[in-house]
């Protein structure tokens, strides 16, 4: 009976011990700390950071995303506690009022570089990492408000895809160069590979003096070498059309972009 008792009471223990290991909060993940540059935006609701285990994240797996953070401050400290496991980027995402959350509105990018458009890589080894000095600089200036603008167009292949081609998007920047990632405006990821395609990139007004695709390739850095095609007005025209978005709800149709992966607009 007492040998029976000790071995109930052994067992209850290690029941206990079990439990109290699977209750440990995350101890791993990420912190640094975010600096906000330019005026709030009066309809901001909420600010977070989040990071994607593929840059552009194409399904919200691909997702980890803080707590909301403390607005209308010039800085604030972060922890993201996350599970083992690498990030492709890391960025701050700007929230509307009344709109659903959309982790392409990107305000700010962490980089470990000096490659403005190749976001920096996040390595979370083991369960008791914290990475420390993910620091991030968010532009406000950045925010995009719920618009119905945009561009409605056609997308042309010519030539073979290359090997490593993962996604496509479409890509828009006031600048005819931009100066970074953060200056141009992303569509959402088209898959490929295709002969053609229509595509539609939802843009805020102003006017844009670069208007293309962009490709994502397996193993290599995301820069102006990977825009593989780019709007022009009409063939032979040195310089891209410039496209004007007068308004919250216009639409430019009928815009046609010839894409040949043999002639890169910006081959290095």
């Amino acid at each position: 009976m007492r040998k029976g008792f000790f071995l109930i009471t052994g067992l209850l223990a290690l029941c206990a011990c079990s439990l109290d290991q699977g209750l440990q909060p995350t101890r791993s993940g990420f912190s640094g700390t975010i600096r906000f540059k330019n005026a709030w935006p009066e309809q901001t609701d909420q600010v977070l950071v989040v990071a994607a285990t593929q840059f552009p994240p194409s399904a919200i797996t691909d997702i980890v995303m803080s707590d909301p953070l403390p607005l209308h401050r010039d800085s604030v400290e972060y922890t993201l506690f996350t599970t083992p496991q690498s990030f492709a980027a890391v960025g701050v995402v700007w929230k509307e009022k009344k709109q659903p959350w959309d982790v392409t509105n990107l305000i700010g990018l962490y980089f470990d570089g000096d490659n403005p458009f190749n976001p920096g890589k996040v390595h979370v080894r083991s369960r008791d990492q914290l990475v420390e000095n993910i620091n991030i600089e968010a532009d406000l200036s950045k925010a995009k408000r719920k618009v119905a603008s945009g561009i409605d167009g056609l997308l042309r292949i010519h030539g073979a895809w290359p090997a490593a081609s993962q996604s496509l998007l479409m890509v828009a920047s006031q600048p005819i160069v931009p100066f970074g990632l953060l200056d141009v405006s992303l569509g959402q990821p088209m898959e490929v590979p295709f002969d053609s395609s229509r595509f539609f990139l939802n843009l805020q007004p102003g006017t844009y003096r670069l208007v293309g695709a962009l490709l994502i390739e397996k193993g290599v850095d995301i820069g102006l070498t990977s825009v593989v095609g780019l709007y022009y007005k009409k063939a032979g025209d040195l310089f891209p059309g410039a496209i004007t978005i007068a308004n919250d709800s216009t639409i430019i149709r009928g815009v046609t972009i010839h894409i040949d992966f043999n002639k890169r607009p910006f081959a290095g």
